[in-house]
C-alpha cells in the first residue's frame, strides 16, 4: 500500500472561516435591520389606531389624540414623528376622524441608516361615537 503524504491546510481553513463568518455577519445585521423597519412600520400603524380610538369618544380633543400617538411612539423609541389629526378641531358633530403619522426612516434605523431612506406612514380613519343616525349617515357608499 502506498501512503500519500498529508499536506497541512491550516491556512485554507482560516481563509474559509473568514469568508463564511463575514457573510454570516452581513446576514445577521441585515436581519436585525429588517426587523427594526418592520417593527417601526407596525408601531406607526398601531399608534395611529390608538390615537383614532381616543378621538372617536365624545368630548375628545385633537391635542389628546396627538398626545396618545406621541406617547406610544415614544415608548417604542420612535423619533422625529409627525402626527396630524383631521379635523383639527373635534366637536360633537365630527363624524370621521383621521390620524396620519409620518416617520422618517433615517433617524430610526439601528444598524446603518445610510442604506434606507424615505418615510413610513400610518393612517387610520375611524367613525366617531355619535348618535346611531349620525353614524349611519357618515358611512360612505360603496363604489
Amino acid at each position: 500500500m502506498a501512503f500519500r503524504k498529508r499536506t497541512r491546510r491550516t491556512g485554507a481553513a482560516a481563509v474559509e472561516f473568514a469568508i463564511a463568518i463575514s457573510i454570516l455577519l452581513v446576514i445577521v445585521f441585515a436581519s436585525i435591520e429588517f426587523f427594526r423597519l418592520n417593527m417601526l412600520r407596525h408601531s406607526v400603524e398601531h399608534a395611529s389606531y390608538l390615537a383614532a380610538r381616543t378621538g372617536m369618544i365624545v368630548g375628545a380633543k385633537s391635542q389628546d389624540v396627538a398626545a396618545v400617538a406621541e406617547q406610544h411612539l415614544q415608548r417604542m423609541q420612535v423619533a422625529k414623528a409627525s402626527v396630524s389629526v383631521n379635523p383639527k378641531t373635534l366637536s360633537d358633530e365630527t363624524q370621521v376622524i383621521e390620524v396620519t403619522i409620518d416617520v422618517p426612516v433615517e433617524g430610526n434605523s439601528w444598524v446603518s441608516p445610510i442604506y434606507y431612506e424615505g418615510v413610513i406612514s400610518g393612517r387610520t380613519r375611524m367613525l366617531a361615537e355619535r348618535a346611531a343616525a349620525d353614524m349611519a349617515a357618515a358611512i360612505p357608499a360603496t363604489p
